[in-house]
């Protein structure tokens, strides 16, 4: 594959991840869904969902639960192209949040996060996030675990072991 073609798909998935975090903080969930393959993993921490459905699921449940506000800042993007119509990449998440409306004072970061990707080339030449891993790294003491996922209470024998 020829430097041209590289640099293209890179643009690609650097504008695919810009339209991840804008599309999250202005909660343009169709448009967020959109950049999920039909099959795709999309995994935080404990929470795991499956199909492009079960995502749109989780974002539009995450839009309606709260007055949230959010800023998603991603930075180091690598990209490892392994083909015409696939590619891996990393990068790293910096969040700030919120339950409540703008502006918020002071502005203390949430959550510092991994995102570990695959990407695919679809057959509208689109590409699109085939699987999302995201690893939790720093977190505030007000983050409790991703939005939309709740542990099940422990028992006591559970809590004492």
């Amino acid at each position: 594959m020829d430097t041209a073609a590289r640099i293209s798909i890179r643009l690609a998935i650097e504008d695919l991840n810009a339209n991840f975090t804008y599309f999250l903080d202005h909660n343009q969930v169709d448009e967020l869904a959109g950049l999920f393959t039909e099959d795709a993993v999309y995994m935080h921490g404990e929470r795991r969902d499956e199909g492009c459905v079960a995502i749109h699921q989780l974002f539009a449940k995450r839009r309606t639960a709260s007055s949230r506000t959010t800023r998603h800042l991603y930075s180091g993007l690598r990209v490892f192209v392994e083909g015409t119509k696939r590619a891996r990449g990393e990068c790293v998440c910096l969040t700030f949040a919120a339950d409540e409306l703008p502006p918020i004072a002071p502005a203390t970061p949430y959550l510092v996060a991994d995102f570990s990707d695959v990407y695919v080339r679809c057959a509208d030449n689109e590409w699109r996030i085939k699987q999302r891993i995201i690893s939790r790294i720093l977190l505030a003491e007000s983050n409790t675990g991703p939005v939309g996922f709740s542990r099940a209470p422990a028992s006591a024998d559970q809590e004492n072991s």
